[in-house]
């Protein structure tokens, strides 16, 4: 059973100090705006066109998972986000101004383009009745598939001495995390994995978690939400 403290993992999200500027109304949670120009009330865009959005339901989250069992949280999303035509990139439960929450990347067909990857990076703050998001959405633009096109070849010459079949390199180039046997969506490949970020920087997954990292220095959260009942999951 994994078991979360304010110190696990992702020690840049953890702050003390008075809220930055931020905005909604409404809203338990801040985070510095002044890089971004206000689009709409709740949305914010940077210079190259990525979006910020925070969001607060009134409701209690739609986690398949406690967040203390990462696996089962990992797995059960990756299936879920599978089955809605999408994939999960990564997921992991961080600290996030002394809160437990999950921090995921996840990928989709591009909603303007008959080509291309939307990706969307999301912190979310569950508590029993409620909860926070604060989505990053990265849009890949022309000409699209740039990065897995310089990485195949390199892995399809490593994976197995180059000896494997297409079909067989191919299932293990592109495949679901954290949970055996899920099909459908768009599965994560090894594309995908962030090593490659400093290679293609301008690529909208890495700035998407360059984005997401940014937000986590000054994201605060209000004391009266950090002392509701923390979330459990109702099956």
């Amino acid at each position: 059973m994994h078991q979360w403290s304010p110190h696990h993992q992702y020690q840049h999200g953890y702050h003390q100090g008075p809220p930055p500027p931020a905005g909604l109304a409404g809203t338990p949670v801040w985070f510095d705006t002044r890089p971004f120009q206000q689009v709409k009330e709740n949305v914010w865009v940077d210079a190259a066109g990525d979006a910020v959005v925070l969001d607060r339901f009134d409701m209690a989250p739609n986690l398949p998972a406690p967040l203390e069992d990462v696996a089962a949280l990992r797995a059960r999303t990756s299936a879920n986000t599978a089955q809605a035509g999408m994939g999960l990139v990564d997921l992991d439960v961080i600290g996030l101004d002394g809160m437990a929450a999950i921090r995921q990347m996840v990928k989709g067909d591009h909603p303007h383009q008959e080509r291309g990857t939307a990706y969307l990076g999301t912190y979310t703050i569950p508590r029993v009745g409620s909860s926070v998001v604060v989505k990053v959405q990265c849009l890949e633009g022309q000409p699209t598939g740039v990065r897995e096109a310089s990485v195949l070849p390199g892995f399809l010459q490593q994976y197995r001495g180059g000896q494997a079949s297409p079909e067989e390199a191919m299932a293990a180039w592109a495949q679901h995390p954290y949970a055996y046997g899920i099909t459908g969506g768009v599965p994560r490949n090894h594309a995908d994995d962030p090593a490659w970020d400093p290679h293609f920087p301008d690529h909208p997954l890495s700035r998407a978690r360059r984005l997401l990292g940014s937000l986590a220095y000054s994201i605060r959260i209000d004391a009266a939400f950090k002392a509701q009942p923390a979330f459990w999951p109702r099956y």
